[in-house]
């Protein structure tokens, strides 16, 4: 199937290649500002780590049911088993219609950390993960696959230091201890006139999301000229890499979080691992202090927001933890049209 997002080769983001890491870096920021998805290639993982993965989520989600519920979220850890239809979105004043049921079950990880850390005593989301007992397998595969995508997102936030004129160190220090995070996914098979999600469309509140490539198919993102729902195809051994809300504001909005959901395919099940990048929990993501100059300049020539730079920002552990207390079942309805932004 022919791609329709951005293809980008980011073998050549080292810095002893700088004039071909230059051009990589204009082609990759260029795709996040014009559409906020990208295929990515040269990242250096292995179709044998997405292979891996993909099995271990299925034999995961192949367990029965009673094993699967031992190892279920609750309500004080935001880590294990989340059953198909948990978390669909709640919203005030109703009931959520079939059709609005999403269509998945899934596996929450959480960025890895010991009962003692301190950390744990400032933000709920950290702490140790779920692991069922006889599948060491698992965890091992999970924590490579984990490595390679915090490699992968340290050298894109590289190339987006460089074109936003800002040192890279911060983004550095803003990921020591973070939360970013990983969902284990499985998406049964569409019945017959299923109008149901997968995923019902959404934004994503992080920095970048990392997803592996799936020949199910299923995704889709909404244009942002036409907004018409474009399914994403990219080559198979590409990553696909999309804008979060959090990259958004650090930009100005001159990068767009962009709108996407799942729809499940009637031919398969379809299994997916994606991988948020999130800050740690102190962190207050807003517009970064660009040096003046060269990026000012290009935001206001380049971009279709206003050239003034958007002057919003978000908390990390607050609105992590809010969006997952919200979601609760039992929790005080949103309104639909909740904003997690701090104005």
């Amino acid at each position: 199937m022919k791609p329709n997002i951005p293809i980008v080769d980011i073998s050549n983001l080292e810095r002893s290649r700088a004039a071909k890491r230059k051009s990589v870096v204009e082609n990759l920021c260029s795709a996040f500002h014009e559409v906020g998805f990208v295929a990515i290639q040269g990242h250096g993982i292995s179709r044998t780590l997405f292979s891996g993965m993909r099995e271990q989520a299925k034999e995961l989600f192949n367990r029965p049911m009673q094993e699967k519920l031992k190892l279920r979220v609750q309500q004080d850890n935001y880590r294990g088993y989340i059953p198909t239809g948990f978390f669909t979105p709640n919203r005030a004043g109703e009931r959520p219609a079939e059709q609005m049921v999403d269509q998945y079950e899934a596996y929450k990880l959480h960025y890895e950390t010991d009962h003692d850390d301190a950390i744990c005593k400032h933000c709920s989301l950290y702490g140790p993960n779920k692991w069922p007992l006889e599948s060491k397998e698992l965890k091992d595969t999970v924590q490579e696959y984990w490595r390679a995508c915090d490699r992968v997102t340290m050298s894109l936030l590289g190339a987006i230091a460089e074109h936003l004129s800002v040192d890279e160190e911060y983004f550095r220090d803003v990921f020591y201890k973070p939360l970013s995070n990983m969902t284990l996914l499985h998406y049964p098979p569409a019945k017959a006139k299923d109008k149901s999600f997968g995923i019902h469309p959404h934004k994503d509140t992080d920095v970048l999301t990392i997803l592996a490539p799936d020949p199910v198919g299923g995704l889709f993102v909404r244009s942002r000229y036409s907004k018409d729902w474009i399914a994403v195809n990219g080559p198979d051994d590409a990553l696909i890499v999309n804008v979060g809300d959090m990259l958004e504001i650090w930009s100005g909005g001159y990068f767009v979080s962009t709108p996407h959901k799942v729809i499940n395919p009637r031919q398969a099940d379809r299994y997916s691992f994606p991988y948020f990048a999130v800050p740690r929990y102190d962190v207050l993501v807003e517009p970064l202090d660009f040096h003046e100059g060269e990026f000012k300049n290009r935001f206001a020539t380049e971009s279709s927001q206003p050239a003034q730079i958007e002057k919003r920002s978000m908390h990390c552990g607050d609105v992590s933890a809010n969006i997952w207390l919200s979601n609760w079942p039992d929790a005080a309805a949103i309104d639909e049209c909740y904003d997690p932004y701090i104005k």
